[in-house]
């Protein structure tokens, strides 16, 4: 993970640019084998927000997706431990803390946000760092509350991945049970 962090946040974060030839998409993590829960993607705001905290291993990922032009995409069981396995031989990513040779402050400082989103025919992964521009010392006053913080995103493309092409997804369906 991003710094030898022990955990990290995953979801999508779709643009709007990149969500402008799909009419509807999904996720699901292979989390759990005998079940997959489909969520939406949809276009996401200018703040990456992760739906899964706190994951300490990478899970499989399945995506399905819609264009506008009536072609469906599918991808099942998206390799996200094999994928990060080769990205971190080459990317060094450093977070905040590492950057300024300090210990972790729990106190303003993020947990990486691992994210994919549909481009066209293809999934983009990438990490996003969240960077807190306001100083350790001036995030809180002197009573303990919160000040208002400068956070910015840092985006890291790590690969892109054609989809499979298919036909007849029913989108409506959220849940399977499988065997």
């Amino acid at each position: 993970m991003p710094g030898g962090d022990r955990w990290y946040s995953w979801g999508p974060a779709q643009s709007k640019e990149n969500f402008a030839n799909v009419e509807r998409a999904q996720w699901a993590t292979g989390m759990y084998t005998k079940q997959r829960s489909w969520g939406p993607i949809s276009v996401s705001n200018s703040v990456v927000t992760p739906n899964l905290n706190a994951l300490a291993a990478y899970y499989p990922l399945h995506v399905r997706w819609k264009l506008r032009d009536g072609r469906e995409f599918m991808l099942e069981n998206i390799d996200i431990r094999a994928i990060m396995s080769e990205y971190f031989k080459t990317h060094d990513l450093k977070q905040q803390w590492q950057r300024e040779n300090r210990a972790r402050n729990n106190i303003g400082d993020y947990a990486p946000v691992l994210a994919h989103e549909i481009k066209d025919d293809t999934v983009v992964i990438k990490w996003y760092l969240r960077i807190n521009r306001t100083p350790v010392d001036q995030r809180l006053t002197s009573k303990g509350a919160a000040t208002k913080w400068d956070i910015v995103s840092e985006e890291y493309f790590v690969t892109r991945i054609p989809g499979k092409s298919t036909a007849g997804i029913d989108f409506d369906n959220w849940s399977e049970v499988r065997k």
